[in-house]
């Protein structure tokens, strides 16, 4: 799956126009198409704010088949360091923030079952 496609399919799961997202990254509406559309590749930054957007990874966007990155070597490295850094701490407060749900759903249903006895 391209990076076009994967911004298509999170961008229509989370019901959002192809204007509504050019509007919030400052582009226009045909530039956000050619990102859909693989005829052109939004920056790593770009990438960054459409994630954020649509609640999606950015490893989501960036790892899988058939994903070209128009930058240089330096610019390659440095854009996988960061995002496996990121990635590394998004996922621990992802998991933080898990945790924290399960507990409120703990203490939930034991208020529950301590009431109706």
């Amino acid at each position: 799956m391209t990076l076009g496609d994967k911004l298509k399919k999170a961008r229509i799961g989370k019901n959002l126009t192809q204007e509504y997202l050019a509007d919030v990254l400052n582009v226009s509406q045909k530039t956000y198409s050619n990102f859909e559309n693989d005829k052109s590749k939004p920056a790593f930054a770009q990438v960054e704010d459409i994630a954020k957007i649509l609640d999606v990874s950015v490893l989501d966007f960036l790892s899988g088949d058939n994903i070209t990155v128009n930058q240089n070597d330096n610019e390659i490295a440095i854009a996988q360091n960061y995002a496996t850094i990121n990635t590394s701490e998004k996922l621990i407060e992802q998991y933080e923030e898990r945790i924290k749900e399960l507990k409120e759903q703990i203490d939930y249903w034991k208020n529950k079952s301590e009431g109706s006895k």
